[in-house]
């Protein structure tokens, strides 16, 4: 459009007696932003009047006259600068102005209106322009809807070459795609079905081919004498098959030819300038499109193997240095991995916990008097932990106490009497009261509970429970030795096969990641725990070091040592296992 707007301004200048300069600015009304579109001459400065009276023009949309003080130097004479608006549909599209020797004004106004006449052809031929643009850019969507619309490429391909052929008045449209190196003719226009072995798609394939390897669109005859291409392929089709002119147009995606697109009229019917350069614009957006239904359409195996070639390529082609350096690097990683080895550790989640933990159970029936420790306290052989209310049991020894004595005198007042029988009953009597009063005291003994050893309080709290009843058997409290731990660690089944007693390894506690413990096995349970999804085996391990830091229930992450091993296998056999279970489980 900017060749015709300066083709337009030259001749309008030549036609006006004593023009010295020209300007045409476009732009939007809506936006208030014109830019300059043309200049005369060509190749002059811009001109700040010139400018100013187009700004005057858009400003006011209206034709503006202005005479200027200044004389130009080889005549002597004065300027004025004619300028009217440019329109289209009644919008504001731009301005002209013209800078020329000053005229009487019966001359000036001839000028004015031979400059509003030729900007009224401006204006047709802007909207004829804009009219032709609008309408192309509805046919190229059209197309490409129709290369959408379908289920399968072929289909698509079909129908686009079809309508290509409908709207451009050929006699045949022919589209095909690279596969690989090979070329193959995917669609021709009216035709669901061909024979790509037939002579015609052969060489129609030649003639593709001869466009793809030049790298540029084969008009035949050629429309102008700007480039030399060879044209044998053309020249054939065209003789053997009566096809009048024929245009071949490579396609390419992601800046690389992915196949070509031939189109072919009658003799009377040669292709112009303009329509190759349509059909050019019109396969830019439809060829991407077709090659990726087209790439769709393959079938899996084929889709792997392309996208298999697609990295070799990248990384055994040319360019790509960042995909090299990897390939590299991790080619190196894998060599270096399969030639060294390391020790074959087998990890899991392990907890600690006591070799021996004792249960502090009630005694007897009763209700919580005092509780003088809680879970996590420390406490010492034969320290008080909590006293059971004694008040009945006083009462019971008060009264088989107060019995005794009774039957005490009245074991007196028979003998005396010399009552025998009644003597044995009364003594008989008096063991009961004493057994009755040694279990009384026996019971307020156990009302206080000691700890059985030195230890740490693991479980119970009788703080917030003080006045609460408890039954003979009920456990109060649960203590463990302070030196004597053992840890467990939980060996996933896939694993355990690893396991062997007097293994050595490590510890590390999520409270001291620092510090690595160490520890050897010492039992593995042969009986499997399912907990979280996964199935894990008990084993025990003993402590090699003691410490003042260990406490029951801490957990932390446990690594066993096994052997040393390829490391490669060390960082594979969980896939390759999974690998196996996979085939063994469907049958392969």
């Amino acid at each position: 459009m900017q060749h015709i707007i300066q083709k337009w301004l030259s001749l309008q200048c030549s036609m006006i007696s004593g023009a010295t300069k020209a300007v045409v600015v476009t732009g939007d009304s809506d936006t208030g932003l014109y830019a300059k579109a043309a200049l005369w001459p060509l190749n002059s400065a811009d001109s700040p009047p010139l400018i100013s009276a187009t700004e005057a023009v858009t400003s006011e949309k209206r034709c503006v006259v202005r005479k200027r003080d200044i004389t130009v130097d080889e005549t002597g004479d004065p300027l004025d600068i004619l300028a009217c608006p440019l329109f289209s549909e009644g919008r504001l599209i731009g301005a002209v102005a013209v800078e020329m020797f000053s005229r009487p004004q019966a001359q000036q106004k001839t000028a004015m209106l031979q400059l509003q006449g030729g900007a009224t052809w401006l204006e047709a031929m802007i909207q004829q322009q804009a009219s032709t643009a609008k309408e192309q850019l509805v046919a190229v969507m059209e197309l490409v809807a129709a290369s959408l619309e379908h289920n399968n490429f072929k289909s698509a391909a079909t129908d686009v070459v079809t309508d290509l052929a409908t709207r451009y008045s050929c006699d045949r449209v022919s589209i095909g795609f690279l596969n690989g190196r090979n070329l193959q003719v995917d669609a021709v226009s009216h035709s669901a079905q061909f024979d790509h072995r037939s002579n015609l798609i052969r060489d129609i394939i030649l003639c593709m081919h001869e466009a793809i390897d030049q790298e540029n669109t084969i008009v035949y005859p050629a429309i102008t004498n700007d480039h030399i291409l060879v044209t044998r392929a053309h020249t054939s089709l065209a003789k053997e098959y009566g096809a009048g002119t024929v245009c071949t147009i490579p396609l390419t995606s992601k800046g690389k030819i992915s196949g070509a697109l031939m189109l072919e009229r009658s003799l009377d019917e040669p292709f112009d300038q303009q329509t190759v350069q349509e059909c050019r614009q019109i396969a830019s957006l439809i060829g991407p499109v077709l090659e990726i239904r087209s790439r769709d359409d393959r079938v899996f195996a084929r889709k792997a193997a392309d996208s298999f070639q697609s990295w070799t390529s990248r990384i055994f082609g040319p360019k790509n240095l960042a995909i090299k350096c990897v390939a590299i690097f991790f080619a190196l990683m894998l060599v270096i991995l399969s030639l060294t080895t390391s020790v074959y550790r087998v990890s899991s989640t392990a907890s600690m916990e006591a070799r021996v933990q004792q249960a502090v159970v009630a005694p007897q029936n009763g209700f919580i008097a005092d509780a003088s420790v809680r879970a996590g306290d420390i406490v010492q052989k034969g320290e008080l932990l909590c006293t059971l209310k004694d008040k009945d049991l006083r009462l019971e020894y008060q009264k088989w106490f107060s019995q005794r004595e009774q039957l005490r005198k009245e074991h007196r007042v028979s003998l005396a009497s010399h009552e025998r029988a009644k003597v044995n009953i009364i003594k008989a009597q008096i063991a009961q009261a004493e057994a009755q009063l040694n279990l009384v005291e026996e019971q307020l003994l156990r009302t206080k509970l000691i700890a059985p050893f030195d230890g740490i309080v693991v479980s119970g709290d009788l703080s917030q429970s003080l006045g609460s009843p408890v039954e003979r058997g009920q456990v109060l409290f649960e203590i463990a030795p302070l030196e004597d731990y053992r840890v467990i660690v939980e060996v996933d089944e896939r694993d355990i096969r690893e396991i062997d007693i007097g293994q050595q390894g490590h510890i590390v506690l999520s409270g001291m990641p620092d510090k690595p413990f160490p520890l050897v096995v010492e039992k593995i349970t042969p009986i499997s725990t399912t907990e979280a999804g996964r199935n894990y085996f008990r084993v025990e391990a003993g402590m090699e070091i003691k410490s003042d830091l260990f406490r029951p229930g801490m957990e932390g992450v446990a690594k066993i040592q096994v052997d040393r091993r390829k490391n490669i296998w060390i960082w594979t056999h969980g896939l390759v296992d999974w690998v196996r279970l996979f085939f063994w489980r469907w049958n392969f």
